[in-house]
């Protein structure tokens, strides 16, 4: 097999970055999974009402006898590209989630699923949660960001991670006011 030469190398090489968000949330770890993390009310409300969705439609929601939740939903978040991703993206992003728990780990895993270069964005993140006190955890979000677009790579890893990172933040108050309105 012949060597790239390394201005190939550069075009084609492939960058992740991983960054961990973290937010306190106001219930125990049970509560959070049990009563909150896969409410469908909860969810509407954090993705509509909140976050401002244009689009969440869940396709799949399925709990198996074992305790593993499967979930998928398309999903088209309101917000504003930076110019130079419009050219190649169109005015909005939308993404289809994959989601699934594993309850012996405690662990939800999420793949995003872009419906516009696909190929070339990929988003994984794994949600958990640590309990810290009587009624407060710890929501922590690993993110997984590879993005293959020549000359936008550091461009579009930065707008996807300033997004991602206020949402969880925005989606962490909605959550806490959500365990008040209701008791948990």
């Amino acid at each position: 097999m012949t060597e790239q030469p390394s201005a190939l190398r550069c075009l084609s090489s492939e960058k992740t970055v991983r960054y961990t968000i973290k937010n306190l949330i106001e219930t125990d770890v049970d509560t959070f999974w049990n009563k909150v993390f896969f409410d469908a009310d909860f969810n509407r409300g954090l993705f509509v009402d909140c976050l401002g969705f244009t689009t969440y439609n869940v396709l799949e929601d399925r709990k198996e006898a074992d305790g593993s939740v499967h979930k998928r939903v398309e999903c088209v978040p309101k917000v504003e590209l930076p110019a130079a991703a419009r050219k190649i993206f169109g005015q909005g992003m939308g993404y289809t989630e994959v989601g699934h728990f594993d309850p012996k780990t405690r662990k939800y895993s999420v793949d995003v699923l872009p419906n516009v270069a696909a190929d070339k964005i990929k988003t994984k993140s794994e949600i958990w949660v640590e309990a810290r006190g009587d009624k407060r955890c710890e929501r922590i979000v690993t993110v997984d960001n590879t993005v293959k677009v020549f000359g936008l790579g550091t461009v579009l890893e930065g707008f996807i991670e300033q997004q991602t990172r206020d949402s969880y933040n925005r989606g962490a108050e909605f959550t806490n006011r959500f365990i008040k309105e209701r008791g948990l």
